[in-house]
C-alpha cells in the first residue's frame, strides 16, 4: 500500500488557511478535506454541514468513507475514537510523540499505535474514495501536526502558514455566525487580544520546532499569498509533488466536502482572495501596542513592522521598536 501524503496547513486560527486548502485542493491530485482533526467530534457526532452544504451523516462522500472505514456511522466506536485521540493530541504530549518509540513509557505507546492505525486508516481511505494522491488537511494545530508526524505510513508535509499577529488578534474579536451548526444560530469561538497574542506566539513557536524536525517544511505569509494567489498556490502544489496545473478547478463539480473552517468554505463559487486589513483601521490603539508587545520577537522574525501608529511616516520609529533595542541590544 503506498504511504498516503498528507499536505498539512498549521498556523494560527484566522490566518487564511480555508481558502488556502480550498485553492491547493482545487488542483490535480490533490482533495481538501478541511479540519479532519473535527472529522469525528463535529461530523459524526455533531453532525455539522459538511462543505457541500448537507449535513455530515447524510453526505454521499463522507458516508463512503465511513462505510469503507468502519462499517458506517458508529457513533459508540466513533465516541471511543474521540476519546482516544483527546489521550494523544494535547501541546503536553509533544515530547512524548517527537520521541524515539522506544523512548515513549508503554501505556503511551500503546494509545498511540492503537490511535495511529484508525489515522492511518483515515487517511488512506479518503485518499482512495476521491482518487487524489494527497489529503490536503487545515486543521491548523500543532498538536495534531505532532499527532499526524507520528505515525508510521503517513507521508506528511506542513505547510506553516503565518499572519501578523495584530490582523489575528482582532479577527478574534469579531463575532462570526458559524452555518455548519444549521439546527440554531451560533457564534464562532471569540478571545481577547492578549489571549490572542499569547496563542499567537505559542502556536507559531511550536510551528518552528516542527521546522526543525527535518521534515518536509515550507512557510507561507497570509500578506504574500493574498497579494499573488495564483503563484504561491502553484508553488505549494510544486514543493508537494504534484503539477502546478489546475485539475479540479475546470471541473463543473469541483470538490467540496471539507469539514469545519471558515464560513468561506459553503461559497459555490471559487472565493475572490484579497488582502484584508481592516485591523488597520478598526483595531483600537492600546490592543494594537499590547499586541505587538507580546508578539514582537516573532514579528521582527517574520519580517512584518513593529509600528503601532496609524498613518506613521514610513521608516518611522515605534516605542515598541525602541523598547526591544533598549532590552536586547
Amino acid at each position: 500500500m503506498p504511504r498516503p501524503a498528507v499536505v498539512y496547513i498549521g498556523g494560527n486560527g484566522r490566518s487564511g488557511s480555508t481558502i488556502l486548502a480550498q485553492l491547493v485542493g482545487r488542483h490535480a491530485g490533490f482533495a481538501a478535506v478541511g479540519e479532519l482533526r473535527y472529522a469525528l467530534e463535529r461530523g459524526v457526532l455533531a453532525n455539522h454541514l459538511c462543505g457541500c452544504g448537507t449535513p455530515f451523516r447524510e453526505c454521499a462522500f463522507w458516508t463512503e468513507v465511513f462505510t469503507r472505514l468502519l462499517g458506517g456511522f458508529d457513533t459508540a466506536q466513533c465516541e471511543e475514537l474521540l476519546a482516544g485521540s483527546r489521550r494523544l493530541d494535547r501541546i503536553r504530549y509533544a515530547a512524548l510523540l517527537v520521541a524515539p518509540p522506544g523512548a515513549r513509557p508503554p501505556g503511551f505507546r500503546k494509545r498511540l499505535d492503537q490511535h495511529a492505525e484508525f489515522l492511518l486508516r483515515l487517511y488512506t481511505t479518503i485518499a482512495e474514495v476521491t482518487g487524489a494522491e494527497a489529503v490536503v488537511d487545515s486543521s491548523k494545530d500543532p498538536s495534531y501536526a505532532f499527532l499526524l508526524r507520528s505515525v508510521a505510513g503517513l507521508d506528511v508535509s506542513v505547510v506553516h502558514l503565518v499572519r501578523d499577529s495584530r490582523a489575528v488578534a482582532y479577527s478574534w474579536t469579531r463575532a462570526k455566525v458559524r452555518p455548519e451548526i444549521h439546527w440554531q444560530v451560533e457564534y464562532m469561538r471569540r478571545r481577547s487580544p492578549l489571549r490572542s497574542a499569547l496563542v499567537w506566539t505559542g502556536c507559531n513557536l511550536l510551528f518552528e520546532a516542527i521546522r526543525h524536525q527535518h521534515d518536509p517544511y515550507l512557510r507561507v505569509k497570509y500578506e504574500d499569498f493574498t497579494s499573488e494567489p495564483a503563484r504561491h498556490v502553484a508553488e505549494i502544489v510544486e514543493w508537494a509533488g504534484g503539477s502546478s496545473s489546475p485539475g479540479m478547478a475546470d471541473s463543473e463539480t469541483p470538490f467540496r466536502h471539507d469539514i469545519s473552517g471558515n464560513p468561506i468554505r459553503f461559497a459555490t463559487e471559487i472565493p475572490v482572495v484579497k488582502l484584508d486589513e481592516e485591523w488597520k483601521k478598526r483595531m483600537p490603539n492600546g490592543q494594537r501596542r499590547l499586541v505587538t508587545l507580546v508578539t514582537a520577537p516573532l514579528l521582527v522574525r517574520y519580517r512584518y513592522s513593529l509600528n503601532t501608529r496609524v498613518g506613521a511616516r514610513r521608516g518611522g520609529k515605534s516605542r515598541i521598536r525602541g523598547i526591544y533595542r533598549f532590552l536586547f541590544k
